[in-house]
C-alpha cells in the first residue's frame, strides 16, 4: 500500500452506512426570490405542525428552493401530507420551513402562484 499522503486524505474512506437506502427526491419549485414573500403565512398550521399534528410524511422528500434555502413541500389534496384533522385546503400547496422541529413555519401558495415565483417570469419576460 503507499503511504498516507501530508496532511492526511481529504475524502473519507467510505461512504456512510445507512440501514436504508433514501428515497428519491424531487426540486418541485425553484424560486430567486425569498421564501418570505412566496405566499401567505399559516399561524395555525404552523402552531399544528409543532405539535406533529400537521406535517410532511417524509420530509424534504419535495423540495422548494429559495435563494439557497431548501423547504420541504407537500400538497392539499394528501400528496406527502399527514392531516389526520383534515386542515389542509385540496388546492393549495404547503411549504415547510424546519418542518421536523417545534419551530416549524409553514406557507401556502397556489399553483398560479408558483409560475410567478421567478423575477423574470414575473417581469413579463417571454417564455423559451
Amino acid at each position: 500500500m503507499p503511504p498516507v499522503p501530508p496532511g492526511g486524505y481529504d475524502l473519507p474512506l467510505s461512504p456512510p452506512v445507512v440501514q436504508f437506502p433514501l428515497p428519491p427526491q424531487w426540486v418541485m419549485i425553484r424560486s430567486t426570490q425569498d421564501w418570505r414573500h412566496a405566499g401567505t403565512f399559516e399561524k395555525e398550521l404552523s402552531k399544528a405542525c409543532a405539535a406533529r399534528q400537521f406535517r410532511e410524511q417524509t420530509p424534504l422528500r419535495y423540495r422548494a428552493i429559495f435563494k439557497g434555502e431548501v423547504l420541504g413541500v407537500a400538497f392539499g389534496h394528501g400528496l406527502n401530507l399527514h392531516d389526520p384533522k383534515k386542515q389542509a385546503n385540496r388546492r393549495l400547496i404547503y411549504l415547510f420551513r424546519n418542518g421536523d422541529s417545534t419551530g416549524c413555519t409553514i406557507v401556502s401558495i397556489t399553483n398560479e402562484d408558483v409560475r410567478v415565483l421567478n423575477d423574470a417570469q414575473s417581469a413579463g419576460a417571454p417564455k423559451r
